[in-house]
Protein backbone atom coordinates (compact mmCIF):
# COMPACT_ATOMS: atom_id res chain seq x y z
CA UNK A 1 0.00 0.00 0.00
CA UNK A 2 0.71 3.80 -0.66
CA UNK A 3 0.67 5.29 2.77
CA UNK A 4 0.57 9.13 3.22
CA UNK A 5 1.14 10.71 6.81
CA UNK A 6 -0.03 14.09 7.37
CA UNK A 7 1.59 15.92 10.04
CA UNK A 8 4.24 12.74 9.65
CA UNK A 9 7.20 14.77 11.83
CA UNK A 10 5.56 13.89 14.93
CA UNK A 11 6.56 11.90 18.61
CA UNK A 12 3.63 9.05 17.44
CA UNK A 13 3.21 9.50 13.54
CA UNK A 14 7.30 9.77 12.80
CA UNK A 15 8.27 6.17 14.36
CA UNK A 16 5.00 5.14 12.91
CA UNK A 17 5.66 5.94 9.24
CA UNK A 18 8.80 4.03 9.72
CA UNK A 19 7.06 0.99 11.49
CA UNK A 20 4.68 1.14 8.42
CA UNK A 21 7.82 1.35 5.84
CA UNK A 22 9.52 -2.09 7.34
CA UNK A 23 6.63 -3.81 6.92
CA UNK A 24 6.44 -3.34 3.31
CA UNK A 25 4.88 -0.36 2.54
CA UNK A 26 5.57 3.23 0.42
CA UNK A 27 5.30 5.40 3.04
CA UNK A 28 5.23 9.42 2.86
CA UNK A 29 3.73 12.27 4.55
CA UNK A 30 3.62 15.98 4.85
CA UNK A 31 4.30 18.48 8.04
CA UNK A 32 4.78 22.24 8.54
CA UNK A 33 7.75 23.73 6.24
CA UNK A 34 9.96 23.37 9.01
CA UNK A 35 10.22 20.05 11.11
CA UNK A 36 12.65 19.40 14.01
CA UNK A 37 14.47 16.91 15.26
CA UNK A 38 14.73 14.19 16.58
CA UNK A 39 11.72 13.11 13.82
CA UNK A 40 13.04 14.77 10.95
CA UNK A 41 16.48 12.86 11.17
CA UNK A 42 15.04 9.53 11.77
CA UNK A 43 12.76 10.13 8.45
CA UNK A 44 15.41 11.27 6.90
CA UNK A 45 17.67 8.42 7.64
CA UNK A 46 14.62 6.06 6.38
CA UNK A 47 14.68 7.92 3.11
CA UNK A 48 10.44 8.66 3.60
CA UNK A 49 10.19 11.80 1.72
CA UNK A 50 8.10 14.95 3.27
CA UNK A 51 6.12 17.47 1.36
CA UNK A 52 7.47 16.02 -2.10
CA UNK A 53 4.40 13.45 -2.75
CA UNK A 54 1.22 15.07 -4.38
CA UNK A 55 -2.20 13.97 -2.84
CA UNK A 56 -3.67 12.25 -5.43
CA UNK A 57 -5.82 8.91 -6.35
CA UNK A 58 -2.31 6.62 -5.87
CA UNK A 59 -2.38 7.15 -2.52
CA UNK A 60 -4.58 4.18 -0.87
CA UNK A 61 -4.49 5.23 2.52
CA UNK A 62 -4.30 8.82 4.64
CA UNK A 63 -3.02 8.72 8.06
CA UNK A 64 -4.05 11.73 10.12
CA UNK A 65 -1.46 12.78 12.91
CA UNK A 66 -2.91 14.48 16.23
CA UNK A 67 -1.21 17.85 15.35
CA UNK A 68 -2.42 18.45 12.05
CA UNK A 69 -4.88 21.34 13.25
CA UNK A 70 -1.75 23.23 14.36
CA UNK A 71 -0.55 24.31 10.69
CA UNK A 72 -2.03 25.58 7.37
CA UNK A 73 0.31 23.11 5.07
CA UNK A 74 -1.54 20.12 7.34
CA UNK A 75 -5.22 21.81 7.45
CA UNK A 76 -4.60 22.05 3.79
CA UNK A 77 -3.81 18.59 3.19
CA UNK A 78 -5.91 17.03 4.70
CA UNK A 79 -8.59 19.07 3.44
CA UNK A 80 -6.76 17.52 -0.07
CA UNK A 81 -7.43 14.02 1.17
CA UNK A 82 -11.06 14.36 1.34
CA UNK A 83 -11.65 16.13 -1.84
CA UNK A 84 -9.34 13.69 -3.55
CA UNK A 85 -11.92 10.87 -1.60
CA UNK A 86 -8.72 8.94 -0.48
CA UNK A 87 -9.72 7.16 2.20
CA UNK A 88 -8.08 8.05 5.90
CA UNK A 89 -8.00 7.38 9.55
CA UNK A 90 -6.64 8.98 12.64
CA UNK A 91 -3.29 7.59 13.83
CA UNK A 92 -4.86 6.80 17.04
CA UNK A 93 -7.22 5.04 15.59
CA UNK A 94 -4.90 3.18 13.18
CA UNK A 95 -2.89 1.72 16.45
CA UNK A 96 -5.75 0.87 18.32
CA UNK A 97 -7.10 -1.52 15.17
CA UNK A 98 -3.15 -2.25 14.54
CA UNK A 99 -0.89 -2.29 16.74
CA UNK A 100 -3.60 -3.68 20.31
CA UNK A 101 -3.23 -7.07 20.97
CA UNK A 102 -5.44 -9.67 22.36
CA UNK A 103 -2.95 -9.06 26.03
CA UNK A 104 -3.00 -5.22 25.60
CA UNK A 105 -1.52 -3.46 28.55
CA UNK A 106 -1.75 0.27 28.63
CA UNK A 107 0.41 2.57 30.78
CA UNK A 108 -1.45 5.95 31.66
CA UNK A 109 -0.78 8.65 33.70
CA UNK A 110 0.61 12.46 34.19
CA UNK A 111 3.99 11.00 34.52
CA UNK A 112 6.75 7.84 34.53
CA UNK A 113 4.72 6.76 30.87
CA UNK A 114 7.36 6.44 28.78
CA UNK A 115 10.09 4.87 31.15
CA UNK A 116 7.51 2.04 32.00
CA UNK A 117 6.66 1.34 28.62
CA UNK A 118 9.90 1.38 27.40
CA UNK A 119 10.82 -1.10 30.56
CA UNK A 120 7.70 -3.25 29.58
CA UNK A 121 8.79 -2.97 25.57
CA UNK A 122 12.28 -3.94 26.82
CA UNK A 123 11.24 -6.89 29.18
CA UNK A 124 8.47 -8.47 27.24
CA UNK A 125 10.97 -8.48 24.22
CA UNK A 126 13.78 -10.40 26.33
CA UNK A 127 10.96 -12.82 27.41
CA UNK A 128 10.37 -13.69 23.86
CA UNK A 129 6.62 -12.74 24.38
CA UNK A 130 7.63 -10.53 20.92
CA UNK A 131 5.35 -7.39 21.97
CA UNK A 132 3.80 -4.94 19.53
CA UNK A 133 5.01 -1.90 21.23
CA UNK A 134 4.96 2.15 20.78
CA UNK A 135 6.36 4.55 23.74
CA UNK A 136 7.08 8.53 22.67
CA UNK A 137 10.77 8.47 23.44
CA UNK A 138 14.13 7.13 22.26
CA UNK A 139 15.04 4.02 24.44
CA UNK A 140 18.54 3.72 25.62
CA UNK A 141 18.54 -0.05 24.61
CA UNK A 142 18.07 1.43 21.12
CA UNK A 143 14.66 -0.21 20.74
CA UNK A 144 12.19 1.23 18.04
CA UNK A 145 9.90 3.75 19.63
CA UNK A 146 7.20 1.73 17.50
CA UNK A 147 7.02 -2.04 16.74
CA UNK A 148 4.26 -4.49 14.93
CA UNK A 149 4.55 -8.13 15.40
CA UNK A 150 2.44 -11.05 15.19
CA UNK A 151 2.22 -12.37 18.86
CA UNK A 152 -0.75 -11.90 21.10
CA UNK A 153 0.99 -8.98 23.04
CA UNK A 154 1.13 -5.09 23.15
CA UNK A 155 2.37 -2.23 25.51
CA UNK A 156 1.16 1.26 24.62
CA UNK A 157 2.06 4.60 25.95
CA UNK A 158 -1.73 6.07 26.07
CA UNK A 159 -2.14 9.53 27.42
CA UNK A 160 -5.52 11.41 27.69
CA UNK A 161 -5.12 14.15 25.38
CA UNK A 162 -7.50 15.19 22.65
CA UNK A 163 -5.83 16.00 19.43
CA UNK A 164 -6.57 15.83 15.71
CA UNK A 165 -9.37 13.65 14.48
CA UNK A 166 -10.09 12.47 18.30
CA UNK A 167 -13.35 13.17 20.31
CA UNK A 168 -11.96 11.64 23.26
CA UNK A 169 -9.29 11.03 25.43
CA UNK A 170 -6.66 9.33 23.00
CA UNK A 171 -6.55 6.29 25.80
CA UNK A 172 -10.59 5.20 25.72
CA UNK A 173 -9.72 4.41 21.75
CA UNK A 174 -7.92 1.47 22.99
CA UNK A 175 -8.60 -1.88 23.87
CA UNK A 176 -7.45 -2.77 27.47
CA UNK A 177 -6.41 -6.02 29.90
CA UNK A 178 -3.76 -5.04 32.00
CA UNK A 179 -3.26 -1.17 32.93
CA UNK A 180 -0.50 0.39 34.35
CA UNK A 181 -1.96 3.92 36.48
CA UNK A 182 0.79 6.64 37.55
CA UNK A 183 -1.84 9.09 38.41
CA UNK A 184 -5.03 10.78 37.34
CA UNK A 185 -3.76 14.60 37.54
CA UNK A 186 -5.41 17.51 35.65
CA UNK A 187 -2.29 17.98 33.01
CA UNK A 188 -4.22 18.13 29.38
CA UNK A 189 -5.38 21.41 30.45
CA UNK A 190 -6.53 22.46 26.55
CA UNK A 191 -8.60 19.39 26.23
CA UNK A 192 -10.51 18.98 30.03
CA UNK A 193 -12.10 22.14 30.83
CA UNK A 194 -12.18 21.16 34.60
CA UNK A 195 -10.29 18.68 37.02
CA UNK A 196 -13.66 17.03 36.75
CA UNK A 197 -14.38 16.47 33.20
CA UNK A 198 -10.56 15.20 33.22
CA UNK A 199 -11.44 12.68 35.99
CA UNK A 200 -14.41 11.34 34.20
CA UNK A 201 -11.64 10.45 31.12
CA UNK A 202 -9.77 8.22 33.71
CA UNK A 203 -12.87 6.84 35.27
CA UNK A 204 -14.17 5.75 31.74
CA UNK A 205 -11.15 4.32 31.26
CA UNK A 206 -10.44 2.14 34.60
CA UNK A 207 -14.11 0.55 34.03
CA UNK A 208 -12.84 -0.95 30.93
CA UNK A 209 -10.42 -3.47 32.36
CA UNK A 210 -12.60 -6.18 31.94
CA UNK A 211 -13.26 -8.40 35.27
CA UNK A 212 -10.38 -10.58 33.99
CA UNK A 213 -7.79 -7.97 33.77
CA UNK A 214 -5.62 -6.42 35.98
CA UNK A 215 -5.00 -2.63 37.30
CA UNK A 216 -1.34 -2.43 38.71
CA UNK A 217 -1.44 1.36 40.38
CA UNK A 218 0.68 4.23 42.63
CA UNK A 219 -0.45 3.82 45.21
CA UNK A 220 1.23 7.44 46.04
CA UNK A 221 -0.52 9.43 43.85
CA UNK A 222 -3.62 10.22 45.81
CA UNK A 223 -5.66 11.56 42.68
CA UNK A 224 -6.18 7.35 41.67
CA UNK A 225 -7.54 6.51 45.00
CA UNK A 226 -11.32 7.79 44.32
CA UNK A 227 -11.19 5.77 40.83
CA UNK A 228 -10.31 2.07 43.10
CA UNK A 229 -14.25 1.48 43.73
CA UNK A 230 -15.18 1.82 40.79
CA UNK A 231 -12.52 -1.12 38.82
CA UNK A 232 -14.25 -4.63 38.42
CA UNK A 233 -10.87 -6.38 38.12
CA UNK A 234 -8.21 -7.50 40.22
CA UNK A 235 -5.89 -4.69 41.32
CA UNK A 236 -2.31 -3.90 43.22
CA UNK A 237 -0.52 -1.30 44.52
CA UNK A 238 3.31 -1.35 43.40
CA UNK A 239 6.26 -0.24 45.15
CA UNK A 240 9.57 0.93 44.90
CA UNK A 241 11.85 -1.79 42.84
CA UNK A 242 14.09 -3.80 45.41
CA UNK A 243 16.23 -4.81 42.40
CA UNK A 244 19.46 -3.59 40.81
CA UNK A 245 19.01 -0.69 38.19
CA UNK A 246 21.23 1.53 36.79
CA UNK A 247 18.40 4.32 36.71
CA UNK A 248 18.75 6.57 39.82
CA UNK A 249 16.01 8.45 41.72
CA UNK A 250 12.97 7.20 43.71
CA UNK A 251 10.73 7.31 40.73
CA UNK A 252 12.49 5.45 38.66
CA UNK A 253 12.54 3.06 41.53
CA UNK A 254 8.70 3.35 41.30
CA UNK A 255 8.35 3.04 37.58
CA UNK A 256 10.56 -0.06 37.15
CA UNK A 257 8.56 -1.79 40.31
CA UNK A 258 5.46 -0.97 38.46
CA UNK A 259 6.99 -2.94 35.47
CA UNK A 260 8.29 -5.32 38.25
CA UNK A 261 5.21 -6.04 39.49
CA UNK A 262 2.91 -6.52 36.70
CA UNK A 263 5.59 -9.26 35.13
CA UNK A 264 4.84 -10.75 38.07
CA UNK A 265 0.90 -11.58 37.85
CA UNK A 266 1.91 -12.35 33.84
CA UNK A 267 3.94 -15.28 35.12
CA UNK A 268 7.15 -13.94 33.74
CA UNK A 269 10.31 -15.61 35.38
CA UNK A 270 11.72 -14.05 38.45
CA UNK A 271 14.98 -14.73 36.63
CA UNK A 272 13.89 -12.81 33.30
CA UNK A 273 12.19 -10.20 35.18
CA UNK A 274 15.98 -9.36 37.62
CA UNK A 275 18.19 -9.49 34.11
CA UNK A 276 15.98 -7.53 32.07
CA UNK A 277 15.33 -5.11 34.85
CA UNK A 278 19.16 -4.61 35.51
CA UNK A 279 19.53 -4.03 31.66
CA UNK A 280 17.21 -1.63 31.32
CA UNK A 281 19.08 1.60 30.65
CA UNK A 282 16.35 4.14 30.71
CA UNK A 283 14.89 6.66 28.24
CA UNK A 284 16.68 9.72 26.25
CA UNK A 285 16.29 12.78 28.56
CA UNK A 286 14.80 10.85 31.40
CA UNK A 287 17.08 12.40 34.31
CA UNK A 288 20.07 11.28 31.65
CA UNK A 289 23.83 12.31 32.05
CA UNK A 290 24.65 14.05 28.83
CA UNK A 291 27.82 14.88 29.13
CA UNK A 292 30.83 16.27 31.77
CA UNK A 293 32.77 18.74 30.65
CA UNK A 294 35.30 21.23 32.56
CA UNK A 295 34.55 19.76 35.62
CA UNK A 296 30.54 20.30 35.65
CA UNK A 297 27.42 17.67 34.80
CA UNK A 298 24.98 18.11 32.50
CA UNK A 299 21.60 16.81 32.96
CA UNK A 300 18.78 16.46 30.67
CA UNK A 301 15.40 15.90 32.21
CA UNK A 302 11.71 15.64 30.75
CA UNK A 303 10.09 16.68 33.70
CA UNK A 304 7.21 19.76 33.88
CA UNK A 305 5.24 19.12 36.98
CA UNK A 306 5.77 20.39 40.56
CA UNK A 307 6.41 17.11 42.16
CA UNK A 308 8.49 15.00 39.15
CA UNK A 309 10.68 18.30 38.89
CA UNK A 310 11.51 18.44 43.25
CA UNK A 311 11.61 14.68 42.87
CA UNK A 312 14.35 15.26 40.37
CA UNK A 313 16.41 17.92 42.15
CA UNK A 314 16.30 15.86 45.21
CA UNK A 315 17.81 12.46 43.63
CA UNK A 316 20.59 14.91 42.04
CA UNK A 317 21.46 16.84 45.36
CA UNK A 318 21.26 13.20 46.89
CA UNK A 319 23.61 11.86 44.12
CA UNK A 320 26.41 14.90 44.09
CA UNK A 321 25.77 16.36 47.73
CA UNK A 322 28.80 18.99 47.49
CA UNK A 323 27.52 20.23 43.94
CA UNK A 324 25.78 23.35 43.43
CA UNK A 325 22.63 23.00 41.88
CA UNK A 326 21.97 25.03 38.57
CA UNK A 327 18.61 24.98 36.55
CA UNK A 328 17.37 25.99 32.96
CA UNK A 329 14.03 25.88 32.73
CA UNK A 330 11.75 25.50 30.13
CA UNK A 331 8.14 25.83 30.61
CA UNK A 332 6.69 23.77 27.88
CA UNK A 333 3.65 21.81 29.11
CA UNK A 334 0.04 23.16 28.08
CA UNK A 335 -0.52 22.70 31.72
CA UNK A 336 2.53 25.38 32.76
CA UNK A 337 0.95 28.31 30.67
CA UNK A 338 -1.86 28.96 32.97
CA UNK A 339 -1.19 30.65 36.42
CA UNK A 340 -2.61 28.34 38.26
CA UNK A 341 0.07 25.64 36.91
CA UNK A 342 3.10 28.05 38.12
CA UNK A 343 1.32 28.20 41.42
CA UNK A 344 2.12 24.38 41.99
CA UNK A 345 6.36 25.56 41.86
CA UNK A 346 5.98 27.30 45.26
CA UNK A 347 9.22 25.23 47.10
CA UNK A 348 9.53 23.33 44.29
CA UNK A 349 13.03 24.95 43.17
CA UNK A 350 14.29 25.50 46.64
CA UNK A 351 17.42 23.07 46.43
CA UNK A 352 18.78 25.20 43.85
CA UNK A 353 21.49 27.63 43.83
CA UNK A 354 19.89 29.16 40.98
CA UNK A 355 16.76 28.89 37.79
CA UNK A 356 17.48 30.30 34.58
CA UNK A 357 13.44 30.61 32.98
CA UNK A 358 13.80 30.53 29.21
CA UNK A 359 11.57 32.11 26.99
CA UNK A 360 7.75 31.54 27.29
CA UNK A 361 4.86 30.16 25.33
CA UNK A 362 2.48 32.14 24.14
CA UNK A 363 -1.34 31.27 23.64
CA UNK A 364 -3.48 33.80 22.42
CA UNK A 365 -6.69 30.96 23.66
CA UNK A 366 -5.82 31.52 27.32
CA UNK A 367 -7.00 34.97 28.60
CA UNK A 368 -4.72 37.54 30.38
CA UNK A 369 -6.49 36.47 33.60
CA UNK A 370 -5.16 32.94 33.27
CA UNK A 371 -2.11 33.16 31.00
CA UNK A 372 1.27 32.97 32.47
CA UNK A 373 3.84 36.09 32.40
CA UNK A 374 7.55 36.09 33.45
CA UNK A 375 6.76 37.77 36.59
CA UNK A 376 4.53 34.74 37.99
CA UNK A 377 7.55 33.00 38.03
CA UNK A 378 10.13 35.48 39.46
CA UNK A 379 7.80 35.67 42.33
CA UNK A 380 7.61 32.01 43.40
CA UNK A 381 10.82 30.58 42.34
CA UNK A 382 13.84 31.81 44.48
CA UNK A 383 17.23 32.88 42.88
CA UNK A 384 15.82 33.11 39.61
CA UNK A 385 16.15 35.17 36.39
CA UNK A 386 14.00 34.93 33.23
CA UNK A 387 16.41 34.92 29.85
CA UNK A 388 13.82 34.57 26.75
CA UNK A 389 16.94 35.06 23.97
CA UNK A 390 19.13 31.96 23.71
CA UNK A 391 21.89 34.16 23.40
CA UNK A 392 21.78 35.89 26.74
CA UNK A 393 21.39 32.10 28.50
CA UNK A 394 24.42 30.96 26.73
CA UNK A 395 26.32 34.84 27.52
CA UNK A 396 24.81 33.64 31.07
CA UNK A 397 26.15 30.33 31.69
CA UNK A 398 29.83 31.25 29.82
CA UNK A 399 30.46 33.52 32.63
CA UNK A 400 28.78 31.65 35.39
CA UNK A 401 29.29 28.38 35.64
CA UNK A 402 32.14 26.88 37.68
CA UNK A 403 33.75 23.62 38.56
CA UNK A 404 31.70 21.18 40.60
CA UNK A 405 28.47 22.58 38.97
CA UNK A 406 25.71 20.69 37.63
CA UNK A 407 22.93 22.28 35.02
CA UNK A 408 19.84 20.84 34.83
CA UNK A 409 17.56 21.27 31.69
CA UNK A 410 13.75 20.54 32.25
CA UNK A 411 11.83 20.46 29.52
CA UNK A 412 9.21 18.58 27.89
CA UNK A 413 9.28 19.64 24.04
CA UNK A 414 11.05 23.13 23.24
CA UNK A 415 13.64 22.58 20.48
CA UNK A 416 15.31 26.33 20.88
CA UNK A 417 15.93 25.35 24.02
CA UNK A 418 17.31 21.90 23.05
CA UNK A 419 19.54 23.97 20.64
CA UNK A 420 20.88 26.08 23.59
CA UNK A 421 21.42 23.67 25.96
CA UNK A 422 24.01 21.78 23.70
CA UNK A 423 25.66 25.05 22.99
CA UNK A 424 26.18 25.38 26.43
CA UNK A 425 27.56 21.95 26.65
CA UNK A 426 29.83 22.67 23.77
CA UNK A 427 31.31 25.68 25.09
CA UNK A 428 32.97 23.25 27.93
CA UNK A 429 34.02 20.44 26.06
Amino acid sequence: MHIYLVGIAGSMTAPLAIALQKQGHKVTGSDQEKTFPPYRQQLKKANILINQTPINSEIDLAIIGSSYLFFKKTREDFEAVKAQKIPYISATEYLSKNLIKENSILVAGSYGKTTISAALAHLLSQAKLNPSYMFGGQSLNRLDSLHFSDSTWSVLEADESINGLDTKAKFLYYPVKYLILTSALWEHKESYRSDAKNFAAFLELVKKIPSDGLLIYNQNDTSILPLLPHVKCQKIAYQKTSLSTSLIGKYNQENLGAVETLAQNINISPQIIKKSLSSFKGVKRRLELCAQAGGIIFIDDFAQSANRIKAALEVIKNTYPKSHLKVFYEAHASFMQYRSGVKQLCSVFNLADETVIFQLKFNSKISTKDRIVAKDFLEIIPQSLYLPLASDVIKHYRKTLKKGDILIHFSSGGVEGQKTFRKIINLYK
